[in-house]
């Protein structure tokens, strides 16, 4: 296979060698009588030629914007071509007139709806004022609960032993301690309710588990209140007054026994001497069993307050306390659950309550609509500004009683004071164009004036109606604003545009068709006295007609404009030189080693190759 490569190279290079040493001269016959032409050398100017309309580049265009699937009808319209005057303008003038019995009908019904929305919202609304209001008034009465709780405990304990009790507990002590627990507690509550939290949580049921109707004992259960008493933490409280007053009424029920003791034994020596009658010493007697029994009373008081009374009211005033705790978070949660509800409903009836309004002034906005006046002077127009075939062509004609659909082009009233030309620029010259090139163009009803202007506008996509049926084409919209004003351009007339891309000054250049390219190589066919050259080239810039040669040729150079006849391509000499090698070793029976029998499928190969 190498040997066949390196033998077609050795023959091709020899044949390149041969015609070079002839000069390139390919039969003066055969191109005496093809197209030549003269390289020149001068100005050069590089533009792209396109077609197009003049359109209004400022106007002020009125639409269809009643929505209705049957559409609208025109019941009056002002006559296509008609001039709107400064007067028009100042006293409204109606150029359009649109049937709006049907949008009158649809805003009565919809008044039902609204007035029961626009109720249900203030409903909504005026209930929030009112919950929120008994749910502070429900937190406030906790909370003073809470303190009176606070308090009693206090109260009967001691402030001191309350104190040192509360915070060995772990639970609020005073005032102060008790607003810092309810704010932090509030920022709990408040955090727990966050809707976003709530939605994340919604799709893990881990967290929530069945009510096991199980119950931890209170903290106060956990309290000895018995070591008060026997350390004597007890202040002054209610507690150690009821133990000072059964003090002190078992030391006097003591006294008084001790007293009626003393008068018995007087009684009793009375008797003896018959001063008094037993009847006397008998009631001495009584009155001493009196006075022994208060003592025991006095003292059994004192040990049952001491042993059971004292702890257990002092238990039960803590829990109270601590219930109150827990009842006033309670009270916030369900109050916090109670409002998001209020609040939730609230935001509903606002949101029902704004959309029935936007499309209530949605309705009168239509209805507006159905009468349109003169905004601005200028000459009118029937369709849109920018009507073409791919768009107008849904629509019905625009006359006196033609029906609308949703958004169609009624009116337009151009502004013709400032005018430009909508081209479609082809995809091949679309990387020469840009914003602020001169432009000259030309109206076909006027060709015989010759206008300025720029490029305004062009377009990053390809315009997706141009290649609708055929989809092959692309075509970038581009606008060309025309400098000053003319009075006879009129918006649809057909012009023609020349973009001045460059303006290249003392070059070489020839006509477009007598340049050739093959394996990227651009050259030129050099007519000579024995027929033809191949001259290699370095293009430059192009237009339609001409090309800059920046290498190669010279100026008076005629060059062929169009391929001779008796040029073979590159590719086709190789392939023929190959072929040729092929048969050679064909006729002594191997090919690259292979034998005769295999020869035919090498030169159907390089058939193929030849006519690929």
């Amino acid at each position: 296979m190498k040997k066949r490569i390196i033998a077609g190279v050795t023959v091709v290079a020899a044949v390149a060698i041969f015609l070079g040493l002839r000069g390139g001269g390919k039969g003066e016959s055969a191109e005496k009588d093809m197209p030549v032409a003269e390289a020149q050398k001068g100005d050069l100017v590089i533009d792209v030629l396109e077609g197009g309309n003049i359109q209004a580049l400022n106007f002020l265009e009125f639409r269809n914007e009643v929505k209705s699937a049957n559409g609208v009808k025109i019941l009056e319209i002002i006559d296509e071509g008609y001039y709107v005057t400064e007067e028009d303008v100042a006293n409204g003038k109606v150029l359009v007139r649109l049937d709006q019995s049907e949008l009158e009908e649809a805003i009565v019904d919809h008044d039902v709806q609204f007035q029961q929305t626009e109720a249900a919202y203030a409903e909504a609304k005026q209930s929030i004022e009112i919950q929120e209001s008994e749910a502070l008034s429900s937190i406030k009465l906790e909370r003073q609960k809470l303190r009176f709780a606070l308090l009693d405990f206090q109260k009967f304990v001691g402030a001191q032993a309350a104190q040192a009790t509360l915070k060995k507990l772990g639970l609020p002590f005073d005032n102060d301690s008790l607003a810092t627990y309810e704010k932090e507690a509030t920022t709990l509550i408040v955090n727990a309710f966050d809707t976003r939290k709530l939605a994340d949580d919604a799709t893990d049921d881990t967290s929530v588990t069945n009510f096991a109707l199980e119950a931890d004992d209170s903290l106060a259960a956990n309290v000895n209140f018995g070591s008060f008493l026997k350390d004597e933490l007890l202040g002054d409280g209610e507690a150690e007054q009821t133990i000072r007053r059964m003090r002190d009424e078992a030391l006097v029920a003591s006294s008084e026994l001790s007293v009626v003791e003393e008068s018995v034994e007087g009684a009793k020596r009375l008797h003896q001497r018959e001063f008094i009658t037993k009847q006397t010493l008998e009631n001495e007697m009584v009155g001493l069993d009196k006075a022994r029994l208060a003592l025991q009373r006095s003292e059994t008081e004192l040990e049952l307050f001491r042993d059971y009374e004292f702890p257990k009211e002092a238990e039960k005033m803590l829990s109270v306390y601590e219930e109150a705790l827990l009842s006033l978070i309670r009270s916030k949660r369900g109050k916090m659950a109670q409002m998001s509800q209020i609040y939730a409903k609230y935001r509903s009836a606002k949101r029902r309550y704004e959309l029935e309004l936007k499309k209530r002034e949605n309705l009168e906005e239509q209805l507006a609509s159905c009468v349109i006046r003169a905004k601005l002077p200028g000459l009118v127009a029937y369709g849109g500004a920018n009507d073409n075939y791919y768009t107008s062509r849904f629509y019905d004609g625009i006359s006196s009683g033609a029906t609308l659909k949703n958004g169609q082009p009624i009116i337009t009233i151009p502004d013709m004071s400032k005018l430009g030309v909508e081209v479609n620029i082809h995809e091949s010259h679309i990387k020469k164009i840009g914003l602020g090139q001169k432009v000259y163009i030309t109206a076909e009803s006027v060709p015989d004036k010759t206008l300025v202007g720029r490029i305004a506008k062009v377009a990053v996509l390809p315009d997706s109606n141009a290649s609708r049926y055929n989809p092959s084409l692309k075509v970038y919209p581009a606008t060309v604003e025309i400098d000053g004003t003319h009075e006879f351009l009129k918006p649809g007339m057909s012009a023609k545009v020349e973009i001045i891309v460059e303006e290249l000054e003392d070059v070489t250049y020839v006509p477009v068709q007598a340049v050739f390219v093959e394996n990227s190589e651009h050259f030129v066919f050099l007519k000579t006295l024995g027929g033809y050259k191949r001259q290699k080239v370095m293009i430059g810039a192009n237009n339609n007609d001409f090309i800059e040669l920046r290498e190669g040729v010279e100026e008076g150079d005629t060059v062929f404009l169009k391929m001779p006849d008796s040029y073979e391509p590159a590719k086709l000499q190789n392939s023929r030189i190959a072929r040729g090698a092929d048969e050679r070793k064909i006729e002594t029976g191997k090919v690259d080693g292979k034998t005769a029998s295999t020869a035919g499928e090498t030169e159907e190969a390089v058939e193929s190759d030849e006519k690929a």
